[in-house]
């Protein structure tokens, strides 16, 4: 999986949870369980989409977080195909 397939599932997983519950904020173990990939190649993708303004990011010791999505990352997703 290429690294904008995985920032577009980070985005999905995100948007899907912050739909059912406001605001809700996604725990790095769960990302890295749903998407089967290694922690630090999670971090640098999470981290490009914080840089974005589209995720907000609660950082722990290594690379654990916690992430929710950003007014501008539910905007942005909207108007993304895949998610329709």
């Amino acid at each position: 999986m290429d690294e904008v397939e995985i920032r577009r599932k980070i985005f999905k997983i995100i948007y899907d949870l912050d739909k059912v519950t406001r605001g809700y904020s996604v725990d790095s173990r769960d990302l890295i369980e749903k998407l089967d990939v290694k922690s630090e190649e999670l971090f640098i993708n999470v981290k490009y989409l914080e840089k974005d303004g589209y995720l907000e990011l609660e950082e722990f010791l290594g690379h654990e977080f916690n992430a929710k999505i950003t007014q501008n990352g539910i905007k942005k997703i909207e108007k993304m195909d895949f998610i329709r």
